[in-house]
């Protein structure tokens, strides 16, 4: 067969084009994507078992018929991260295997992975691209193209090597619009902060070098610092010098700590899955996500779900700093003045005698206007709040902040992110923190445990927080950090043996024996329904496990399943009674512990926190009790010198009488004496006087130190000669 040459160079093009179509490109491009994934080490003394899900509850995972255990030392990569959990996959037997462990078995560079890492334009302005690409076309936004400006933040979501220079795919907010394309990683200067762990890529070893593009490398005992495959790093800064990006980085080379440059080409970021906001936002399209809402969206529909407009300002800063948190308004059907007077009782809650008088009540059977003190109803040291505190500790307004808001989050038990180290977090500065104890077991075996082990495990027993049991033995029985209540000694008189970790039963008493005695006879037990609670207690560990067991029972799985509902409880059952604490301030100085405990962990976790919401609240919060003035305008002696009162003056008496005496003319100047019985109160009208013959009225006034004025009456009658 002859072929003409014309149409054999036509042929050729056709062929040689249709095989650049197939391929993709006309420009062949070799690809390597990475950052997907990170380097983990397992550290851990016995073995760490791999799940199927994100928690003990999944089952441990099989291969080839065996349960899948890691030791101490191996190294694993991490593909995604699941709250507490990692989701991790490694080659066991010959298989690549994946599941899940716990975090804190795992260790890291820089201590952790990175979900989200963020970097800023240094170039003046550059184009989006829809490939990793200089001759891919750009992005497109309303048909115009996306052009990011130098300084703009953007969301870095991984790296791609393409023909030895690396590409960044971002994610950057364009006209109200979130794009994804590709940037070159030269033009991307790293939001590092403390440092962003990374792995080398590189297929050989590759050299630390002091400056960046310089040719003298780092050394560490006369040895030329290199890196290998895989090792781990943390990233520092950026660094461009003629056109090339360089990484300033930290690593351990033996037993030293370095530091140096790398190409940016061999450095690839541990960036991986939030596998937990992922689900959520593929279940939330058909949800009502909160996630991509705008400010006034998502206030519309706090105002929506039952929240007053008051709520919203606090809530609204919250979910833009934690955005996986959830506020579920408490419709209590309640009136507000109507809880504010059922609480505001005498007795019913309690605060230190030190506190300021505004804190304090003056109402009758909270205060003693004879002898200007307040009356204690639990020691000698605490008082009844007055109602002013009731109101400002009741207002949920005063607390939508990111550590009083947890006097409102459930407490129930989550395995996933409740740990025996967050429980010793709670515990430091205690006598328990760190700490083991001893006691004998049911079958006489004398046993140790560490507190913070015996709280987990009444938290697995009860269903609640081991974080919240810590928090409320620390509130009820720590006095310092080496001192606790005799409640927790063992040695009280009549109660030996016996021990009351959370105080329950301790109800307000001024009897012999106080509150103390109370709660140990409470924990005493006796009756038959008493063993629920593994009562009597009889070592630390069963008050700890069975006063749990009765909290969660009495309280949380009743409804008060709130720091605050347990103080103030505004359920339908019991209402105005069953309050666990009389501590007016405990739901939120326990808030502080709980936030404190949950770390920098609580960012990413789901909490569901149920608000109060009462019908007819004031406009605004109700504001923080500040100072205040003595109202006691009370005189505590009055008195005229060397004659008598013809009825006698009593401590007590509130001036309504006229105090009468009779003189005889021969006397001519008589002597008023009067004291107030509050030491801030002053005292007018005392002193000589030179009554006339016949009847002569004298006033002695009493001006409190709030301005309170209260008169008494003095009625002198001078004889006639």
């Amino acid at each position: 067969m002859v072929v003409s040459m014309k149409n054999y160079k036509g042929r050729f093009f056709y062929i040689v084009t249709a095989l650049l179509i197939v391929c993709g490109s006309f420009f062949p491009v070799s690809k390597e994507k990475a950052g997907a994934s990170a380097v983990g080490t397992v550290k851990v003394s016995g073995m760490l078992n791999v799940r199927s899900g994100p928690g003990t509850k999944y089952s441990i995972i099989q291969s080839g018929g065996t349960n899948v255990t890691l030791s101490n030392g191996l190294k694993i990569t991490i593909t995604g991260v699941y709250g507490n959990w990692y989701h991790i996959k490694l080659k066991h037997n010959g298989k690549t295997v994946k599941g899940y462990v716990k975090k804190s078995y795992v260790k890291t560079q820089a201590g952790g992975v990175h979900t989200k890492v963020y970097g800023r334009v240094a170039a003046n302005s550059v184009k989006l691209r829809t490939n990793a690409s200089t001759k891919s076309s750009a992005c497109k936004v309303d048909k115009k193209a996306v052009t990011v400006k130098k300084a703009k933040k953007v969301r870095i979501l991984s790296e791609t090597l393409v023909k030895n220079t690396k590409w960044l795919q971002v994610s950057v907010t364009y006209s109200s619009q979130k794009c994804k394309g590709y940037i070159l990683s030269k033009h991307i200067e790293l939001i590092c902060k403390k440092g962003l762990p990374a792995v080398c890529k590189s297929t050989s070893k590759v050299t630390l070098k002091k400056t960046a593009g310089g040719s003298a490398a780092v050394t560490v005992g006369g040895k030329k610092v290199s890196l290998s495959k895989g090792k781990q790093i943390t990233v520092l800064k950026t660094k461009t010098v003629s056109g090339k990006r360089y990484l300033y980085v930290k690593l351990t080379s033996g037993k030293t700590k370095v530091k140096g440059y790398l190409p940016d080409k061999y450095v690839f970021l541990q960036i991986v899955k939030d596998e937990k906001s992922s689900k959520k936002q593929t279940t939330s399209e058909n949800k009502g996500s909160t996630l991509n809402l705008t400010d006034a969206q998502y206030v519309n529909k706090l105002i929506s779900d039952g929240f007053p407009s008051s709520y919203t300002s606090g809530l609204l800063a919250l979910h833009k700093k934690y955005p996986n948190w959830k506020f579920v308004p408490y419709k209590t059907g309640l009136a507000w003045n109507t809880v504010i007077q059922n609480e505001n009782v005498v007795g019913l809650n309690l605060l230190p005698v030190s506190k300021s008088l505004d804190w304090k009540s003056f109402a009758e059977g909270a205060y003693n206007w004879k002898t200007d003190s307040f009356i204690p109803y639990d020691g000698s040291t605490w008082v009844t709040a007055s109602e002013k505190a009731v109101k400002y500790y009741m207002d949920p307004r005063n607390f939508l902040d990111e550590r009083g808001i947890f006097q409102y989050e459930s407490l129930e038990y989550h395995a996933d992110f409740h740990t025996q180290a967050g429980v010793e977090k709670i515990l430091k500065n205690t006598p328990m923190y760190n700490r083991n104890y001893s006691y004998t077991d049911e079958t006489g075996a004398t046993k140790s445990r560490k507190y913070s082990e015996t709280f987990i495990t009444a938290a697995s027993k009860s269903g609640v927080s081991p974080y919240h049991l810590a928090s409320r033995a620390k509130q009820e029985v720590v006095i310092s950090a080496t001192l606790m209540s005799s409640s927790v000694s063992g040695r009280v008189a009549g109660y030996e043996g016996i021990y009351n970790f959370y105080n329950i039963g301790a109800n307000n008493s001024t009897v012999s024996g106080g509150a103390i005695a109370n709660g140990l006879n409470w924990a005493k037990g006796g009756s038959s329904s008493s063993k629920t609670y593994m009562r009597p207690w009889t070592s630390p560990y069963k008050s700890i496990v069975g006063g749990a067991s009765y909290i969660g029972k009495a309280y949380i799985n009743a409804g008060q399943n709130t720091l605050y509902l347990q103080k103030f409880n505004v359920t339908s059952k019991n209402r105005y009674w069953h309050q666990y604490m009389a501590n007016i301030e405990a739901p939120n100085s326990e808030a502080t512990k709980t936030y404190t405990a949950y770390g920098t962990d609580k960012n990413d976790m789901s909490l569901v926190f149920s608000i109060p919401v009462y019908n007819s609240m004031p406009a605004n919060a109700c504001p923080v009790p500040s100072g205040g003035k003595n109202p006691n305008n009370y005189l505590k002696t009055l008195s005229v010198a060397n004659h008598a009162f013809t009825s006698k003056f009593v401590l007590g008496d509130d001036g309504s009488k006229v105090y009468k005496v009779s003189i005889k003319n021969s006397v001519t100047s008589i002597k008023i004496n009067a004291s107030a019985v509050s030491s801030s109160a002053t005292v007018t009208g005392a002193g000589t006087k030179k009554p006339a013959v016949g009847t002569t009225t004298y006033t002695v006034k009493v001006k409190a130190q709030n301005g309170s004025v209260r008169k008494y009456k003095i009625q002198v009658t001078r004889k006639s000669s």
